[in-house]
C-alpha cells in the first residue's frame, strides 16, 4: 500500500484545551487522504478547523496534500 506522511500544524492556543504533546503532528495516511482524513487519523478535534494553508495558499479541508507537505490548520472563527 502506498502512503504519505504529512505534517499538520495546529494553533498553539489549542494546547490549552486539548492534551497534545506538540502543536506539530506528523500523520501517516493513504495517498488519497484529504486534509480532513488526516485530521481524523491524527485524532484531532475536526470540528475546530475550518480552513488550512499549504505552502502559504489557502485550501479547503477536502484538499489532498502530497507526501511531505506541511499543512497549517486554522480554527473556525465565530462572531456575534
Amino acid at each position: 500500500m502506498n502512503g504519505k506522511t504529512v505534517v499538520l500544524k495546529i494553533p498553539r492556543s489549542f494546547l490549552r484545551y486539548y492534551r497534545l504533546p506538540s502543536d506539530v503532528v506528523e500523520v501517516e495516511g493513504p495517498e488519497d487522504a484529504t486534509i480532513l482524513d488526516l485530521i481524523r487519523l491524527a485524532e484531532l478535534p475536526e470540528v475546530e478547523f475550518g480552513i488550512a494553508a499549504v505552502n502559504g495558499e489557502r485550501e479547503y479541508l477536502s484538499y489532498t496534500p502530497k507526501d511531505g507537505q506541511f499543512v497549517e490548520l486554522h480554527p473556525i472563527i465565530m462572531g456575534g
